[in-house]
């Protein structure tokens, strides 16, 4: 009998090892994420027709036309022409300003703060990123002021605002200054992004930091609250945005603890797929235990001015969808959405490149893809632009009661 020859045993993986695949790793998505993004500044925000803003507007194309033309008195801005057909292109400003000029969208009322919401899962892969930034973004061409929080030490949300955590993000520039009790408020680490109306608070793998710091400080002092740490920080940003968008990190952490106290209203990305949905009831019970033992420990009371479960990356013609969605709607019936994000390869094609559908100046495939793919986001804005007017309607009726 032939005796194999054994080939040579691999050689171990040590911690030098591990740092040389780290590095390499880091350097290699810097350098795909510049051969996606050049030139610097590395994103850049999207122009929009005219046809795409008379639907912001809720509008036709011809009376946005005539705004642009006739029914002009300096008050809206008019674009700018292009090609031989003569059709308008407005910058994302523009657009913004226009959008605040037709009055489609009610404003923060005067008095009112902004209103904070946290887009939430402890399951990966169910989209929570993609809905963060595209709401935040969203909700801009709503001509609000908008604020992005990214609370998540693996920093997705500031990737695909254009950031390298690792290289660009120090310590410093996030919320761990604010945590520590260095900062007293959030204000320090708000800085503008690529897109006009969009500040960013980002992240990095600093963050991980917050779940030693935290339990040890509650340890040594048991009169500190780890938990309002973020809403106390909060003050004066909620005087400048009119809504800050939170994305949180997928794990019940302190950090997300934090945020769930600090936010007005959540928002649940949910796939209908079966596993998808067993996640979620781990997520609402452990969600609603742990307000259940700080109101009984702490007497901690805490409401939500809304919670919306989004149904994402919805799959029409898979056999199971609508089994799944059956159970969602017999489960969360008040809970859940209206509108619903369709999978596309055009979403994912644009998360490829670091973007959102709402990034896309161009698309090169079928308006129709197009069109469905951006109207179901748009619907899913409108729906939470709802519950923000709403959110400010109870803000301002509890300060009146309890000025009385």
């Amino acid at each position: 009998m032939a005796i194999r020859e054994l080939s040579p045993p691999r050689v171990a993986i040590d911690i030098d090892r591990l740092m040389e695949i780290a590095d390499r790793a880091q350097s290699t998505l810097a350098k795909l994420r510049d051969d996606l993004l050049e030139p610097w500044p590395r994103k850049t925000p999207p122009s929009l027709t005219a046809s795409r803003l008379a639907k912001l507007c809720k509008l036709d194309r011809a009376q946005i036309n005539y705004l642009c033309t006739r029914g002009n008195k300096g008050e809206y801005p008019t674009g700018t022409l292009k090609g031989s057909s003569r059709s308008r292109e407005f910058t994302l400003a523009e657009a913004q300003s226009f959008v605040r000029a037709v009055g489609t969208y009610k404003t923060r009322p005067p008095g009112a703060k902004g209103i904070v919401i946290c887009v939430g899962n402890f399951k990966g892969g169910v989209g929570k990123t993609t809905n963060s930034v595209a709401l935040a973004q969203g909700l801009t061409l709503h001509g609000h002021k908008v604020l992005l929080m990214d609370l998540d030490p693996q920093a997705s949300t500031t990737t695909l605002m254009g950031y390298v955590p690792d290289a660009e993000v120090t310590e410093e520039m996030t919320v761990m200054p604010a945590v520590y009790g260095e900062q007293p408020d959030l204000s320090y680490a708000c800085i503008p992004s690529y897109w006009e109306g969009l500040d960013i608070i980002p992240s990095s793998p600093a963050l991980f930091g917050a779940d030693y710091y935290l339990p040890n400080k509650q340890a040594a002092d048991p009169q500190y609250e780890f938990w309002r740490v973020l809403d106390s920080a909060m003050g004066p940003i909620r005087e400048k945005y009119d809504v800050i968008i939170i994305d949180t990190p997928p794990t019940l952490s302190y950090l997300a603890i934090g945020s769930f106290m600090a936010t007005d209203g959540m928002i649940i990305p949910l796939p209908p797929e079966t596993l998808d949905y067993a996640s979620s009831t781990q997520f609402f019970r452990q969600f609603a235990e742990l307000f259940k033992s700080l109101s009984e420990g702490r007497s901690v009371e805490k409401q939500f001015g809304f919670i919306k479960i989004v149904l994402s990356k919805v799959k029409p013609a898979a056999a199971t969808t609508d089994v799944v969605k059956s159970w969602i709607q017999q489960t969360y019936p008040e809970l859940l959405a209206r509108s619903e994000v369709l999978e596309s390869d055009l979403v994912m094609n644009a998360s490829a490149e670091f973007k959102t559908i709402y990034d896309l100046h161009t698309y090169e495939g079928s308006m129709r893809t197009y069109n469905r793919a951006i109207d179901a986001f748009d619907s899913v804005v409108d729906e939470i632009e709802n519950e923000v007017q709403n959110a400010w309607k109870l803000q301002l009726v509890k300060e009146n009661s309890d000025g009385e």
